[in-house]
């Protein structure tokens, strides 16, 4: 499901037992299936293939701001796009959920220079900006818990405090405007179209084991 923002507006919401306070962005529409459409399969390639290009094989980061709870001591042995593949599997949430991750992700690396995505941190920062998109999106939601174990996480403390470091990077911004939208849409709608010119198409991660650590 998707909704539209007419406006700008203060709601409160609850996290983790505390109250704050959301900014919700004027104009954002999400109803977009119909005029940018992408299938299941071409929403995991490009998102995959996104997170890929934007990730440097760095371990530590010299002035990042993002926490070190973030960061897994291992590189892992599976793909960013079979790792999308079991997400959008497992969450069944809507795909505007895939593409709002990626402008919170966007955000917090625009906030500073050294915030990158690397092959120690994508997991956990990806996932955990696809907890929020989908409690920003979605009407239904399943517990943390369950998150925890879709994310390949160690349990319900670390997805908490994860969710809670990541919204204070966010200055707990999850309000997405159109513009935005449209604009990391059509960008993995351009990256879809360069995969399936090079036919570059991965199968069989039903049984794959997850790891964030």
């Amino acid at each position: 499901p998707g909704h539209c923002i007419i406006g700008k507006r203060r709601i409160v919401a609850h996290w983790l037992g505390c109250k704050y306070e959301i900014t919700m962005e004027s104009s954002a529409c999400f109803e977009d299936e119909e005029f940018m459409p992408m299938n299941e399969e071409d929403l995991i390639s490009a998102v995959g293939e996104a997170l890929d290009a934007n990730c440097s094989g760095e371990d530590l980061l010299i002035g990042t701001t993002i926490p070190r709870s973030f960061f897994g001591t291992r590189r892992q042995g599976f793909s960013l796009t079979s790792y999308v593949r079991r997400l959008y599997q497992y969450l069944e949430c809507s795909k505007s959920v895939f593409v709002t991750a990626l402008i919170y992700l966007e955000r917090i690396q625009l906030a500073n220079p050294n915030n990158k995505l690397t092959d120690f941190n994508v997991h956990r920062m990806f996932s955990t900006a696809i907890l929020l998109a989908l409690k920003y999106h979605d009407d239904e939601h399943y517990a943390n818990s369950y998150y925890a174990e879709v994310f390949g996480m160690r349990g319900l403390n670390e997805i908490n405090n994860l969710e809670a470091r990541m919204l204070t990077m966010l200055n707990f911004r999850l309000g997405v405007t159109e513009k935005e939208y449209s604009y990391c849409k059509n960008h993995l709608m351009r990256t879809q179209i360069t995969l399936s010119a090079h036919s570059v198409v991965e199968f069989n991660t039903t049984n794959m084991v997850i790891s964030a650590a």
